[in-house]
């Protein structure tokens, strides 16, 4: 499911917005203002972000420069919904590094079109190699190397480790982690992800320190030692 962050001031588009995209399987997530979107992009990696322009707290444009420089989101592509259709503006937020432009009012129909296209061209979905700090996952061989030397996982600690790998330095509740890799109708405890986040760390040898514990929190892949 494509994650969405939807940046927009305006109660009723943004209500609507999220609505629509729900409608047709987006998985969305919606802030009203700049700071508190910057806040949220340095914790969480989405897939795409619709970022508008006249924000309270931050400005758009400024908002779109601060991405690209300092969260996780640097290479998220970004849609800006804006009312200001000026061709300087629009060039203004391409430079920042806005991917796309969407001038209000728009049709849920395009704005969907214009969501999927930018995804294609930045192959959304199509991502075989996984990577980080030299553990690296080739999800179309199920294998794993670590400094280029291969370990041998089960089938459980390799959908813990893909799970941390496409979504990098992102905090996960055991709770969460129980339902992300053993589903909803599972019978196991949280104990049960101490357990295989140990086996795990193990086999990654030294590269382990980055599977980080947050006390009371949960576990993070993290270069933030």
């Amino acid at each position: 499911m494509v994650e969405v962050l939807l940046i927009e001031d305006d109660e009723n588009l943004g209500e609507l917005t999220k609505e629509r995209l729900e409608d047709h399987g987006f998985s969305v997530e919606w802030i009203l203002d700049g700071e508190e979107a910057f806040k949220r992009l340095k914790e969480k990696k989405f897939d795409i972000i619709l970022l508008d322009l006249m924000l309270p707290g931050m400005s758009g444009l400024e908002l779109c420069e601060r991405i690209r420089k300092e969260t996780v989101n640097r290479d998220t592509p970004i849609i800006i919904l804006t009312a200001l259709g000026d061709e300087e503006t629009k060039v203004k937020g391409l430079t920042l590094g806005a991917d796309d432009y969407v001038t209000k009012p728009f049709s849920i129909k395009e704005l969907i079109a214009r969501i999927e296209a930018v995804l294609r061209r930045a192959g959304y979905g199509k991502k075989e190699i996984l990577e980080f700090e030299g553990i690296v996952e080739n999800k179309k061989s199920k294998s794993v190397t670590v400094d280029g030397k291969p370990i041998h996982l089960t089938k459980t600690e390799l959908q813990l480790l893909e799970f941390f790998l496409e979504h990098p330095e992102e905090l996960f509740s055991r709770e969460e982690l129980l339902e992300k890799i053993w589903g909803s109708d599972h019978n196991e405890t949280t104990r049960t992800v101490d357990v295989y986040i140990s086996r795990l760390r193990k086999k990654l040898g030294e590269k382990g320190k980055f599977l980080k514990t947050l006390p009371r929190l949960g576990y993070k892949l993290t270069k933030e030692i």
